[in-house]
Parts: C-alpha cells; structure tokens; sequence
C-alpha cells in the first residue's frame, strides 16, 4: 500500500485557509520548498510543510523572539 499523495496548496489557497493578504501568503511560500510541474507557472507548497512552519514559529508568550 502506498501513502496518500500529499495536499498541496498554492498562493491563492494559503489566502484563503489562512485568512492572510497576498503579500504573506507569498512570503510564506518562499520560505518553503516549492512543487512546480512542467508546463505549469503555477507553484504549489505542500499543507505538511505549511503546517511545519507554523509549528516553527509559534512560541508561547515568554518565548516570542525578540
């Protein structure tokens, strides 16, 4: 058996689930690996690592970075 395929999610779809402007959802995406397809313009990021980054960056009130 094979795993599942994984969710991918491109700038328009990350605006929308995360409730964000365009400009984030775009920064957020070149923070991560992209998935681009020949022939294809559009990028996609992958929801695991979408959701790795906000675990990354999520700190408790006396954790936040300075």
């Amino acid at each position: 058996m094979t795993d599942p395929l994984p969710q991918l999610l491109d700038c328009k779809g990350l605006m929308a689930e995360l409730g964000v402007s365009r400009a984030v959802a775009e920064k957020i995406m070149r923070k991560l690996e992209v998935v681009q397809f020949d022939g294809i313009r559009k990028t996609f990021v992958r929801r695991g690592d979408v959701v790795a980054l906000i675990e990354r960056c999520t700190f408790s009130k006396d954790q936040v970075p300075a």
